[in-house]
């Protein structure tokens, strides 16, 4: 695909008028073909609007048969006339193509980009970030920058963790940690979590568990295993919060559906000893197989044990010995022992399937 050429048109208004701004309320409410409609003519006879809205539909397929490349043709119209979503949306279709191409991804950014388009700008940073080198890596941050002073939260994180790594910018870790509170404070997910491991850990602040807690929440709350797994811990230590085992059960749950192999591997402990909630050694054995067939050496030491000793489980002293040995080789001492003795009860068949089991996939779930 060439290159487009910058336009000499002035720039279109920032948001559509007249018609065009009624087939989008049309869009907004799902009648495509009323938006179509509007948009059609309009256009074919050279109004930007109509041409980004006319490639929305195409690119969709709402309301038509959707065909990639006249959205491609209705978007660089608009984009030729300087509307900036026009071209943001071409980054995005370079970017999702199969293969992506990044130079048109990166040229169709720096378009909407230069003109203070916010999302742009900070897809561009990532593709300079991706790109590598210090002169992009350096570029990356100033476009965060640019993101950032309008309040973006996106880019006040980026900014956080390019800062906290020292990435494109001098390495300031309070400087950090001021990115990621502006954007925790505007409901940034990823910030909330960055801002309570920073509390948690005194790296570039001072020491607050309190206050890591309720960032942690906020993050947990908006569907973050990694904070769901946090608030685990420290609700579980009495860390922040008083020890609660409820809540502590409550958050490794939320973080074990969520395929979190440490926050599974807790939830086993928990049920396995009934702390918190009703003792269950069938489901504990469930969360340590989840976690220990994602290579979590305790898990599989867990594992190992309910299986020798049929906790929950059928016992199975060959794939006791086969989850010791997997954790053994990840350097768990427990487990070496473990397995070690494990294979002193097996008989020389049983040895001899255990070791070929040990190089297999994982196979078939644990019989209960």
């Amino acid at each position: 695909m060439d290159t487009p050429t910058s336009s000499a048109n002035p720039l279109p208004p920032d948001s559509p008028g007249g018609a065009d701004r009624d087939g989008f309320f049309a869009f907004e409410r799902g009648d495509y073909r009323a938006a179509r409609n509007i948009w059609e003519d309009r256009a074919d006879g050279g109004s930007a609007w109509a041409q980004l809205g006319m490639g929305i539909l195409y690119a969709e397929g709402l309301g038509l048969e959707a065909d990639p490349a006249r959205a491609r043709e209705y978007w660089t119209q608009a984009a030729e006339q300087g509307l900036s979503d026009a071209s943001f949306n071409l980054g995005v279709m370079a970017e999702k193509a199969e293969p992506a191409d990044t130079e048109m991804a990166r040229h169709w950014y720096r378009r909407a980009a230069e003109s203070g388009h916010v999302a742009a700008q900070n897809n561009l940073a990532v593709l300079l970030l991706n790109q590598g080198g210090d002169a992009a890596t350096t570029e990356a941050v100033q476009w965060w920058k640019r993101s950032a002073e309008r309040g973006d939260p996106d880019a006040l994180n980026s900014l956080g963790v390019a800062h906290q790594q020292g990435s494109g910018c001098e390495r300031d870790r309070t400087a950090a940690v001021g990115y990621y509170a502006q954007a925790a404070n505007a409901g940034h997910r990823e910030a909330a979590f960055n801002l309570a491991l920073a509390l948690e850990q005194g790296d570039g602040v001072d020491p607050d568990l309190t206050a890591a807690v309720r960032w942690y929440r906020q993050a947990a709350e908006a569907g973050d295993p990694d904070a769901a797994a946090k608030l685990g811990n420290l609700c579980r230590d009495g860390k922040g919060t008083k020890e609660d085992m409820e809540a502590a059960a409550h958050w490794y749950r939320a973080a074990a559906e969520a395929g979190h192999p440490q926050a599974q591997a807790n939830l086993g402990v928990l049920l396995d000893r009934g702390l918190g909630l009703p003792r269950d050694q069938s489901a504990a054995a469930r969360w340590y197989e989840a976690s220990a067939r994602q290579g979590l050496a305790p898990a599989q030491y867990n594992l190992g044990i309910v299986l020798a000793e049929g906790h929950g489980v059928e016992v199975d002293y060959v794939a006791a010995w086969v989850w010791f040995a997997r954790a053994a080789d990840q350097g768990h001492k427990p487990a070496a022992e473990a397995r070690d003795y494990i294979h002193q009860q097996l008989t020389p068949e049983q040895r001899a399937e255990a070791e070929t089991r040990k190089t297999e996939p994982f196979g078939p779930p644990i019989t209960r």
